[in-house]
């Protein structure tokens, strides 16, 4: 698959902006900690660097690094390797910058200043690059990330071509991690630790199933250090329980960094729905308290989306671009897919989707199954109870099917939906039986709405609506 130029600079756009806020970030903590509390901050040197030389010439391969991230987006082929290559990189930064908050390490060695050709690079250097954020070494790590990334982006028949290639790249790439010691920017022990992050990450990106699950570890690291740094700051501008202040804004970041990243591991499950285990909902469709204990963050995130939603729906789609319209199965059953409904919106489209005789309403007797595909916020079941009650003696069966949010419908195993489709099926056929056995005869049908709901779009809503009809045989390529 070919790659535009806007999705490059968007994945370059991403990884860069993430690694100046994180690092620069990291190193305002840590120059702040250095400056109040100057035991906190650890010395990484060893016997051995004490007899590394400084060659101020090391400052060229040094500053490739910066050109080798940009570049990188550019030279890579495949959405593979593109995907790849920015995985690895916020993995990386996110990894990197989590050690630097915990584990704040400072250059011990008096760097000089050269009088020759390299001086300006060592000023710009001491402006842009404090000597903190020690360990692990993001240069060397990098090195290493570009070097595996960008190995088989060269095509050539000419196995000298390749050769060359990758003998040029393996010199580039160890330059950059050798003139982390020799610019004496970094220690060994800070090469060492690049090594062993870059190689950690590598392992992880290979595994990794989709881009949500680095979204949300990404967004987790992030989170947490922004958190817990603010909270570094508010206790020593505080006059007042300092010492509390920050110990509750590290709870409160630990909190949402074990939420996300219980996210990322849904995400990463091959088969999350096969059990509720990770958002787990009642019997009337509502998250569970020991849900809102393990996801609070999350789901308070999504009710904040769900609210921008469906004011974006109201006021936009006008019911245009996707008809909240029953499609009728039968004279007695209907399908519909929509998002997760407000009680207003249920009030409004109820009447029509149940298709009741505009006579006595009580001779009708109806059923209304929800499928609540929704995993990470409660259903609209209970508003649908209410509105049913005032207007039809409606019986309610509920079904949960837990899709993750932006999760492909190929996610789940076919199995599942059958299971799903057959359920529907025998709570129809219960109640076309109740109907038949029922002596009082003014209840005089069965009417059976099916709601599949989501979120917030209609997209997953409408696709497992879809896979029900095909099931059911009622939707074909000439209807």
């Amino acid at each position: 698959m070919l790659l535009n130029t806007s999705t490059r600079f968007r994945h370059l756009g991403l990884a860069l902006s993430i690694f100046y806020l994180l690092y620069n970030v990291t190193t305002f903590y840590s120059v702040s900690l250095y400056k109040l509390y100057p035991s906190s901050v650890y010395n990484l040197a060893t016997p051995f660097d004490s007899v590394i030389p400084f060659i101020p010439a090391m400052i060229v391969p040094y500053s490739w690094s910066l050109i080798l991230f940009v570049g990188s987006f550019f030279l890579v082929r495949t959405s593979t390797q593109l995907s790849l290559l920015s995985y690895r990189l916020i993995l990386a930064t996110v990894f990197a910058c989590l050690v630097f908050y915990f584990y704040p390490a400072r250059f011990s060695f008096h760097r000089p200043i050269p009088d020759d050709w390299t001086q300006f690079g060592y000023q710009l250097l001491q402006v842009v690059d404090k000597p903190f954020n020690q360990l692990p070494s993001l240069h060397v790590s990098y090195a290493i990330l570009f070097c595996v990334s960008l190995w088989n982006v060269v095509e050539s028949k000419q196995r000298w071509v390749l050769i060359l290639y990758r003998l040029l790249l393996v010199a580039i790439c160890t330059s950059i991690a050798c003139s982390t010691v020799l610019t004496y920017q970094h220690h060994l022990l800070d090469m060492f630790g690049g090594v062993v992050l870059a190689i950690s990450v590598l392992m992880l990106s290979n595994r990794i199933r989709n881009a949500l699950v680095v979204k949300h570890l990404a967004i987790g690291g992030t989170g947490f250090l922004l958190i817990a740094i603010a909270g570094f700051y508010l206790a020593n501008m505080s006059m007042i329980a300092a010492d509390m202040i920050e110990t509750f804004a590290i709870i409160i970041a630990l909190y949402w960094l074990i939420s996300f990243v219980m996210l990322a591991c849904a995400y990463q499950q091959v088969r999350p729905m096969q059990d509720t285990r990770w958002f787990q909902k009642s019997g009337s469709g509502r998250l569970t308290a020991y849900t809102w204990m393990k996801f609070a963050p999350i789901i308070m995130i999504y009710n904040a989306m769900l609210l921008l939603g469906q004011w974006y729906f109201n006021v936009f789609s006008k019911g245009q671009k996707y008809p909240i319209t029953p499609y009728a199965m039968s004279d007695s059953v209907a399908v519909v897919a929509s998002p997760r409904l407000t009680q207003k919106s249920i009030n409004t489209h109820l009447t029509d989707w149940l298709r009741l005789p505009k006579e006595d309403k009580s001779l009708v007797c109806s059923q209304i199954i929800v499928v609540d595909l929704a995993a990470e916020i409660s259903s609209h079941v209970d508003k649908l109870e209410m509105t049913a009650k005032d207007i039809t003696s409606a019986s309610i069966d509920y079904l949960y099917l837990p899709l993750l949010d932006l999760q492909p419908l190929s996610d789940v195993v076919f199995q599942d939906y059958i299971d799903l489709f057959e359920r529907i099926d025998a709570l129809i056929q219960s109640a076309k039986t109740r109907a038949s056995t029922n002596d009082n005869k003014v209840e005089r049908c069965v009417i059976t709405l099916i709601s599949f709901h989501c979120v917030m779009g209609l997209s997953r809503s409408i696709g497992v609506q879809v896979l029900y009809l095909l099931y059911c045989g009622t939707l074909t390529l000439h209807n």
